[in-house]
Formats: structure tokens, C-alpha cells, sequence
């Protein structure tokens, strides 16, 4: 309705927020004269006010910032003289943690200063709870109910770290452990706590839980980097290009090219075994283009500096027009001609798209062939827009983009 959209006006709601920071100005003078307990039932009532404001009016510009700022800052403040018992503190911090009431409130326990004991207090209070979540039984596979149970059991992740209780804090992950991802993080947390064992034995439990080829994938990848941590490289190897062969792609084989740096020469026939895999994986669509990785190969070639190679194979086969921009920087020098035409393969692509950001793009690719080819005898850019005025001469807005870059050609 009209009368909702006010309300929703940027300069209605920083108005609104101007007053209500002038106002508080005063509310917190005649605040700080209250008794601790009052000082903390006002400033928690006025930062509950705040949270339903928002819910009535549009804050995206960020206006409430300063007021939220220093409602949540006194908040945790007060709550550090409050004149409760450290049960009662335990009790509320608990109330207020693993739920989520309120979207400006301070994050607990975390904003709270707390004693030892009332840390206690409140962990022992998040064990029992999660005892009797578990006792009812507790469906991992909701995502709801596994997030419950991982907040009740972090505070208590965190003890076992400080008394350096690894296994303890693995056991404790363990609990809300579904799937393979998540023995897996426990895998990487005990490689983290240089405990190789333990993450052998979880990343088996990980292999158990992948009955997806996405689980298994992730399950492999993470073994090669154990396997490199066992200095086992000839495993290491094995998987990480049995994963390679089975998913080929470029940056794969960057992947390995890292490998072989950490592990030695493994397979001398890696890079010729590399090629012809490249080889098999170009395929055009039937809408005319390629599938993903088929331009392996040329960016395969482009980087060892294979340039000859890299030539050859564009006279064929189709490629991402980056990689052809790139590989006609790379040979103008020594083939201008080879150059231009891959430029204009790519220029004449993209001014088919029909709109001005393509011609745009168009015609900054031949104002950069252009240059490069002032200093070439015996070839001109000419040709090139010649074919783009051909094809194209009824793109009215390329052709006048061309006249003036190119006004002699026309």
C-alpha cells in the first residue's frame, strides 16, 4: 500500500533514526543513573524495540548502525555487573545461544565476559542438553536438527582444546558426522593436529559414507594430500591421475604439474600422456559450440610455448576467443597474418551478438590489432575490417563505430 511504501522512504527512515539517536542521548544519561538489574532490563528492552522496528521499516542504507552499535555494546557490559549468581548468568546465556530470536543481538556466548565458573555452568548446561538430543534420537540428515546438536557440542569442542585433548575434540565432531564431508573435515582437522593416524582412520569413515561419485571424488582428493603428508608420493600419484584421467581439464593439470614438483618424477611419459588425453576431449555441441575443456589442448599448448602446435590445431577445431586473443599476441610478430585472422574469427563472433557492448568490445580488439600491427611490413589491418564491413554492414551502430576508427576503409 501507499501508506507502507512511506515507511519505507530512505529519507523518512534516516530522520527516524536521527531522533531516535538524539534521544537516546538523553536515555542514556538518565540510564546510567539506574541500578545495574534496571540498567539491564532497559537496555535489553530497548534493543528488543529495535529488532521489531526493523521489522516494520527499511533499514538497507545502514542508519540504525550507531544506535545498534551502542545498545549492543552496553548490553554486554551491564550484563558483566549484573548482581546474579553465576547459575542465572549460565542459564540465560544458554537460553540466548544456539537460537536465533532476534537479527540484532549480540553474538553469545562470544560478546560476554564470563567467569570460569559461569563458563562451566553454561557448558554443562549445553552437555546436557545435548545428551538428551541424542538420547531422543536425532536425525542427521535434517539439517536443522544436526545444526542444534554442532552448536551444543561446540562449547564443548572448545574445552577438549584447551586441555589439547584431540582426540576428544574428534570424537565430539564425530557425533553430528553424516556424511563423507563431514569426516572429512575431521580428516583435515587431524592433519592440522599433525596426527596422521587418526586421519587415516577418519578418512576411512569418509570412504564408507561416499556412495556418490561426487563423495568418492572428494574422498580421493583429500587422500592425495594425506598421502603427500605419509610421503607415500607414488600413491599420491596414482590417484591424484587416476582423478585427472577420469575429469581431465587444464587446470588438473596444473594441479599435477605441483604434485610432481612436491613428489619427484613419477611417471616420465606424464606430459605426452597429458597431450593425448587433451586430444580426446574436444567436442562441439549441437548448438555449435564446444563442451567444457575441449580448448584443453590449445591452452595445453599455448602454455609449454608450442605455438606451431597451437596454430595448427585453431585451423580445426573451435576455442574460447580469450585463448584465441591470446595465442595471436603470442605469434604476431612472427605470423601477423595467422594473428589477424584469429582476430577476426573472434571479432566477427561477437559483433553477431547485435549490441552495442559487443561492437564495443569489437572494436577494441582492432584498435589493439591495429596497433600491433603498425610496426609489420606488408600487412594492413584493412582486410580485416573489410570482412566485418561485409558480413556486418547492417549493423548500423558497428559500421559507425568502424567509420571512426577505420574512416579509410570505407
Amino acid at each position: 500500500s501507499s501508506a507502507a511504501s512511506d515507511v519505507y522512504k530512505r529519507q523518512e527512515v534516516d530522520g527516524y533514526f536521527d531522533y531516535a539517536n538524539e534521544m537516546f542521548e538523553t536515555i542514556f544519561i538518565a540510564i546510567n543513573k539506574c541500578a545495574d538489574d534496571t540498567q539491564w532490563d532497559l537496555i535489553l528492552y530497548a534493543l528488543v524495540r529495535l529488532n521489531g522496528v526493523l521489522e516494520q521499516i527499511d533499514d538497507s542504507n545502514g542508519c540504525r548502525f550507531h544506535i545498534e552499535e551502542q545498545l549492543i555494546g552496553r548490553l554486554t557490559k551491564a550484563f558483566k555487573f549484573l548482581n546474579w549468581c553465576d547459575e542465572k548468568k549460565a542459564q540465560w546465556i544458554f537460553e540466548h545461544y544456539n537460537t536465533w530470536k532476534y537479527d540484532v543481538f549480540p553474538a553469545v556466548p562470544e560478546d560476554f565476559e564470563l567467569t570460569d565458573n559461569t563458563k562451566a555452568i553454561f557448558t554443562s548446561l549445553c552437555k546436557d542438553a545435548a545428551d538428551k538430543q541424542i538420547k531422543a534420537g536425532v536425525d542427521l540428515s535434517d539439517w536443522s536438527e544436526k545444526h542444534k546438536l554442532e552448536g551444543l557440542l561446540k562449547p564443548l569442542i572448545a574445552v577438549e582444546a584447551t586441555k589439547n585433548n584431540f582426540s576428544q575434540q574428534c570424537r565430539l565432531m564425530a557425533v553430528t558426522a553424516y556424511n563423507a564431508d563431514d569426516y572429512i573435515r575431521i580428516a583435515k582437522f587431524s592433519i592440522e593436529q599433525c596426527s596422521l593416524v587418526e586421519a587415516e582412520y577418519w578418512l576411512q569413515q569418509a570412504y564408507q559414507q561416499a556412495d556418490e561419485a561426487r563423495d568418492i571424488n572428494a574422498c580421493k582428493q583429500f587422500e592425495v594430500t594425506l598421502r603427500i603428508e605419509l610421503k607415500e608420493y607414488q600413491q599420491a600419484w596414482q590417484i591424484a591421475w587416476q582423478l585427472f584421467t577420469e575429469q581431465p581439464s587444464f587446470s588438473g593439470y596444473k594441479n599435477l604439474i605441483a604434485l610432481e614438483q612436491i613428489t619427484g618424477v613419477i611417471d616420465a611419459d606424464f606430459r605426452a600422456k597429458t597431450e593425448q588425453l587433451f586430444s580426446e576431449c574436444y567436442e562441439e555441441t549441437h548448438f555449435g559450440g564446444i563442451v567444457h575443456n575441449a580448448d584443453a589442448l590449445l591452452v595445453f599448448y599455448i602454455y609449454h610455448n608450442e605455438l606451431d602446435k597451437a596454430r595448427t590445431w585453431v585451423l580445426s577445431h573451435k576455442a574460447q576467443p580469450e585463448y584465441l586473443i591470446k595465442l595471436a599476441d603470442l605469434v604476431v610478430t612472427n605470423y601477423p597474418q595467422a594473428a589477424a585472422d584469429l582476430y577476426s574469427k573472434v571479432v566477427n563472433v561477437m559483433v553477431g551478438q547485435g549490441n552495442n557492448t559487443a561492437y564495443q568490445q569489437a572494436t577494441d580488439l582492432l584498435l589493439k590489432l591495429d596497433k600491433a600491427l603498425k610496426n609489420i611490413d606488408d600487412i594492413s589491418i584493412n582486410p580485416v575490417i573489410y570482412k566485418v564491413i561485409h558480413q556486418h554492414k547492417a549493423k548500423r551502430n558497428m559500421m559507425k563505430l568502424l567509420k571512426t576508427h577505420f574512416g579509410q576503409c570505407f
